[in-house]
């Protein structure tokens, strides 16, 4: 299964390239290779037994761009291999694939697709953008489709099909995720009432299937097999305005509503069924700052999502701040900061309350025009609010990136 679904992103990515003109202008060819030398004090996220190391990933990609008057595409791929100084048993070769392909059908009507496969093993791979550890093997492959149209020349409309597969495998333990989602957003000019003002409107349908295989390790021959299946409708509007050419901000409220089927199979005994529903809100608000020395971008946010490795939805609460500054047109000064809280009350297990708080400063500087080196530091604690655990992790990495210009 692995397999195909593989081949199949693999074709459709081939197709996205096959396509277009590659070796002609608008397109443009960048191959990369980089280093990056990292040191981290907790490498697992334990709680009770912090182990240190040093890791060294060596990462090998090509990017491929095309823009044109109609057409803008990019495609993405990498292959990068992780060196652990003291505990090989952890070193493995993980990589990545994404695609997507926009197209301006006409003056009113466009169309766009976009394709990701990935592998990886790092527990950390999404803390500072989920907040959520992973443990385990992990690949995953997302679809998507869609279409915009433009109603009239103040009012739009997009619609977004998205397909996605998760499987994670540890020992004992394995997760299949699904998801199918249906996004629908509309946006309108309101600038002849409210100055630089677009209205916001926006409709998602979510369905995300979580399959859990447990090897119980005290009891022999015992296999527990538990299933998540969530319903999640969301409906949230508000507006985006420009207070000046560089403030931005926005702010969307809703309600969501969802529905938890969880079932339970104990070798061949099968447990009753328990249903669920639930009332929550949703929000999602920021504020942007595109300067000359500084871009600065803030957010809030909170929604149900899916979440893999969590056995089925999360409820999910989010403040982010990200902060570049710019020292000269080669030197950047970068601060990130985010606080994640993942939720999730389960009747066939223990439930999900993890708080996790991210701090980031670092730099970026490109020399020799082909050259990066990025240095970052980067602390990490995870408070697992269920056991009463709490994960604390100091990192700092340097990198140096190399790109070939064709």
């Amino acid at each position: 299964m692995i397999r195909f679904k593989f081949s199949c992103m693999t074709t459709i990515l081939l197709c996205f390239v096959l396509s277009l003109p590659v070796f002609a202008e608008p397109g443009k060819i960048v191959p990369f290779v980089s280093i990056k030398q990292e040191y981290s004090d907790n490498i697992l996220f334990s709680s009770s037994n912090e182990e240190e190391d040093f890791i060294t990933t060596a990462t090998a990609g090509v990017i491929y761009f095309y823009d044109s008057e109609r057409v803008d595409a990019k495609l993405d791929g990498r292959l990068y291999h992780l060196f652990y100084w003291d505990n090989d048993q952890l070193d493995s070769t993980d990589g990545s694939v994404s695609g997507n392909w926009d197209y301006q059908v006409t003056e009113r009507v466009g169309v766009g697709a976009a394709a990701n496969y990935r592998n990886d093993s790092r527990r950390d791979m999404d803390t500072n953008i989920t907040g959520l550890l992973l443990s385990g093997d992990r690949e995953a492959v997302n679809f998507s489709v869609s279409s915009n149209y433009m109603f009239s020349e103040v009012t739009r409309g997009e619609a977004t099909f998205t397909y996605g597969w998760v499987e994670i495998d540890e020992i004992n333990d394995d997760e299949d995720n699904d998801t199918i989602r249906l996004n629908l957003s509309f946006s309108k000019n309101l600038s002849k009432t409210f100055k630089n003002t677009m209205g916001l409107l926006d409709f998602s349908y979510l369905h995300y299937t979580a399959d859990l295989e447990n090897i119980s390790t005290a009891t022999p021959g015992m296999t527990t097999y538990r299933d998540f299946t969530s319903d999640v409708l969301q409906l949230y509007t508000g507006f985006s305005r420009d207070i000046t050419e560089l403030y931005n901000v926005y702010l969307q409220i809703g309600a969501s509503y969802t529905d938890t089927t969880e079932s339970q199979r104990i070798n061949q005994t099968i447990l009753k069924d328990q249903s669920t529903s639930s009332f929550g809100g949703v929000l999602a608000s920021g504020l942007n700052y595109d300067g000359l020395y500084y871009d600065v971008g803030f957010s809030i946010s909170h929604d149900v999502r899916g979440g893999s490795g969590t056995n089925g939805t999360v409820e999910r609460s989010a403040v982010s701040l990200g902060i570049d500054r710019k020292v000269s047109d080669d030197f950047f000064i970068t601060f990130d900061t985010s606080c994640y809280l993942n939720r999730n009350d389960r009747e066939t297990q223990a439930d999900l309350d993890e708080l996790t708080i991210n701090i980031q400063p670092g730099f970026r500087y490109k020399f020799f025009d082909t050259f990066t080196l990025t240095g970052v530091y980067r602390y990490t604690i995870v408070e697992n609010r269920q056991n009463d655990t709490t994960s604390e992790r100091n990192m700092v990495y340097l990198m140096i990136r190399k790109d070939f210009d064709l």
